[in-house]
C-alpha cells in the first residue's frame, strides 16, 4: 500500500509541476519592443554652379539701359538667326542684334541672350556634375535656381509661381513673376540622357512693361525651340 501511495504522490507532484509551468504560475513572457523605422535623410541637392566663388545671378532686366556685352553679339542686324547650343542640346530663333554671352562654370555653362534695350533675357543653363539626379531632385533644383538666381532678392519669397505644367515633350514649365523686381518669366526644365546627369533649364524673362515686340520675340523663341 505504501508503494502505491508513493506512486500517487509522485504523479500528483508531476502534474502540479506541469500545471505551474503551463499556467499562471509560470514565468510571463514580456512582449518584444517594436523598433520604429526612421526615414532616410533627404537627398542632397546638387551644389549651385559657381565661378570664382560667385553664384550665377542674372541681372534683372534694366528697362532703360542697354546692357554691356561681355561676349559677342549674335549678329549686326535684326534679322532672325538660329542659336544652337554648343553640345547640340537645343536651338531656337532670335534676332541677330540681341546681345549674346557665354558663361562657363565648374559644372555648368549658361548661354545668355539679352534684348538691346535690356528689357528681356533668354537663358539656357546646362548643369552636369557627373552625378545622376534621382526622384524629384530635378524639380527641387529648378525651384532652387528660381529662388536664388532669378529672384530680385536672391532668396525665397520674391518669386511667385502661378503655373506648373508638364509639356508634351516631357519637360516641365514654370510660369512665374518677381514681386519686387518688376519682371516675369517662364522656365522649362528637364533631364537629358539616359544617365539622368544633364540638367537643362531654358528661361525667358522680361520687364513687366516691355514692348510687345519683345514679348513676341520671346514667344517665337519658344515656338522655334527644338533639339537639333
Amino acid at each position: 500500500m505504501k508503494s502505491q501511495y508513493r506512486m500517487l504522490f509522485a504523479l500528483a507532484a508531476l502534474l502540479l509541476a506541469v500545471s505551474l509551468a503551463c499556467g499562471g504560475g509560470g514565468t510571463v513572457t514580456q512582449p518584444t519592443a517594436v523598433t520604429i523605422p526612421t526615414l532616410p535623410p533627404a537627398p542632397t541637392l546638387p551644389p549651385l554652379p559657381t565661378q570664382n566663388s560667385n553664384p550665377i545671378v542674372p541681372q534683372p532686366p534694366a528697362l532703360n539701359n542697354p546692357p554691356p556685352s561681355t561676349g559677342n553679339t549674335a549678329g549686326g542686324s535684326s534679322d532672325i538667326v538660329t542659336f544652337t547650343d554648343e553640345n547640340g542640346l537645343l536651338s531656337f530663333d532670335v534676332p541677330g542684334d540681341w546681345y549674346y554671352d557665354h558663361l562657363t562654370y565648374e559644372s555648368a555653362y549658361v548661354d545668355r541672350i539679352t534684348a538691346p534695350d535690356g528689357s528681356a533675357i533668354i537663358e539656357s543653363l546646362v548643369y552636369n556634375d557627373g552625378q545622376p539626379f534621382t526622384g524629384n531632385d530635378n524639380g527641387r533644383f529648378a525651384l532652387q535656381l528660381l529662388h536664388q538666381f532669378y529672384s530680385s532678392t536672391g532668396k525665397e519669397g520674391d518669386i511667385s509661381i502661378s503655373a506648373d505644367e508638364i509639356q508634351p515633350d516631357g519637360s516641365e514649365k514654370l510660369t512665374w513673376k518677381s514681386k519686387g523686381g518688376g519682371y516675369s518669366g517662364v522656365s522649362f526644365f528637364e533631364l537629358r540622357g539616359s544617365d539622368r546627369m544633364t540638367f537643362l533649364m531654358f528661361t525667358l524673362f522680361y520687364g513687366n512693361d516691355a514692348d510687345q515686340s519683345v514679348i513676341d520675340t520671346l514667344s517665337n523663341a519658344i515656338t522655334t525651340y527644338t533639339i537639333p
